[in-house]
């Protein structure tokens, strides 16, 4: 099934492939709504479609950039769920720093009963969604953050004054994973590579309420931080009735979350955030998250590798070459792939990483076939620019023998005798 996606490119407004009937998806993923502030929903459409359990949904919901208003009031109009009943198959709710104007009343009691009478998993980001008041007041206001474990009244009453202006309490300090033998294995089995490259880490205040559960924080000087002073949580949860419910205490563009062409990104954070989403939606933590990592780093491979020898298909194909026997084994190697999928999203992940291996190694070997037919279409390329080249060197060599050597051009003048 191919997700529907709507996010920000650099220069314009990109929907990528819309599915054809509401509700059809793949066996054994989970439909997930992202939403918020344009400048992070290409990060949500990375992580939800390089992540082969999801079905994505991504829509923005806070101007940023080139996306104005009146775009997004339109994106909404366009796809979002049309009835209650087409809202409930999705199992994920992503609101990353959401502007809540463009939730309208409808579109906010529809989640709100969604994640209160049904089995649901959902994460808000950036504590109260922005230190802003634009954006924090309204979320404060509505019934959908009492959904969250984040006591967003008191975080908005907790405020310092910063640049001239009273926002919300920015803290910053080292992040801790807590890896406590009781709480379900989401972060702490990548403790040890990411905690100590957060030193120093920045965030907004948040207050979890009774009966949160703290999977990271930050460790603070002062006596910031509640339940335990010095401690101000980062990633947290609760249980809303039979719902599961995140708060995140940055964004999805800080570092701890950041794409991977961000020097400091983290690389557990795709593993971390499909961590959050079976888990709240009742599927069970793999046993092994490194071999899962590896599967994960092979897809986005994967990905990465097709995508730039399709390119060069169809560079060689623009100079004359046929690459149709290349992209019949190109069928094939994405056959080998998605078998691996399958096996995946069975939970085999020994086999699944086996396969998609055998698919990257057939990959290299395509790749090498399809430099030589590019070399070949260029072949001609070369023989035409060295031909034409050639040929003009030498009409001007004679050109300038003709006139310059022989002088066949020219006669000779006459002397004439002066008379006087």
């Amino acid at each position: 099934m191919i997700p529907k996606i709507v996010f920000v490119s650099a220069m314009a407004l990109v929907i990528l492939g819309v599915s054809g009937v509401a509700g059809q998806n793949r066996t054994g993923t989970i439909k997930v709504i992202g939403t918020g502030k344009a400048e992070g929903m290409p990060i949500l459409n990375s992580w939800f479609t390089t992540e082969p359990s999801t079905d994505a949904l991504i829509i923005p919901t806070r101007v940023h950039g080139v996306v104005t208003a009146d775009s997004i009031r339109r994106f909404m109009r366009i796809y979002f769920p049309r009835t209650y009943e087409e809202l409930l198959e999705y199992g994920f709710l992503f609101l990353a720093q959401v502007d809540m104007q463009f939730l309208g009343p409808r579109e906010e009691k529809w989640l709100y009963d969604a994640l209160t009478e049904h089995r649901k998993g959902a994460v808000n980001t950036r504590s109260v969604m922005s230190m802003n008041d634009v954006f924090n007041l309204p979320w404060r206001d509505s019934p959908l953050s009492r959904t969250f474990p984040n006591d967003a009244e008191a975080v908005v009453a907790d405020k310092t004054l910063i640049r001239g202006a009273r926002t919300i309490r920015e803290v910053a300090g080292d992040l801790v994973i807590r890896d406590d033998l009781e709480l379900p294995a989401i972060m702490s089995p990548f403790k040890d590579p990411i905690e100590g490259a957060y030193g120093q880490y920045r965030g907004l205040n948040t207050i979890p309420k009774p009966g949160s559960v703290i999977l990271s924080y930050l460790r603070t000087d002062g006596n910031v931080g509640q339940p335990v002073p010095g401690q101000v949580a980062h990633v947290f949860y609760w249980r809303w009735n039979r719902s599961i419910t995140f708060t995140f205490q940055d964004m999805i563009y800080d570092r701890f979350w950041s794409s991977r062409s961000i020097g400091e990104a983290n690389p557990y954070a795709l593993d971390i955030i499909a961590n959050i989403v079976w888990f709240s939606t009742g599927r069970e933590l793999p046993g092994d998250p490194y071999r899962v990592h590896e599967y994960r780093s092979d897809l986005y491979e994967f990905a990465t590798r097709k995508n730039l020898l399709v390119s060069l298909l169809d560079f060689a194909e623009r100079f004359g070459a046929n690459p149709s026997r290349e992209y019949r084994k190109l069928r094939d190697v994405e056959d080998i792939k998605s078998v691996s999928t399958d096996l995946y999203l069975d939970a085999e992940f020994d086999s699944a990483v086996n396969e998609l291996e055998s698919a990257l190694e057939l990959m290299a070997e395509l790749e090498g076939e399809s430099r030589e037919l590019k070399d070949k279409a260029l072949l001609w390329v070369y023989f035409v620019e060295w031909a034409v080249t050639t040929g003009v060197f030498l009409f001007a060599g004679f050109v300038l023998w003709t006139l310059m050597v022989r002088r066949r051009l020219y006669r000779e003048v006459g002397i004439t005798a002066l008379t006087l």
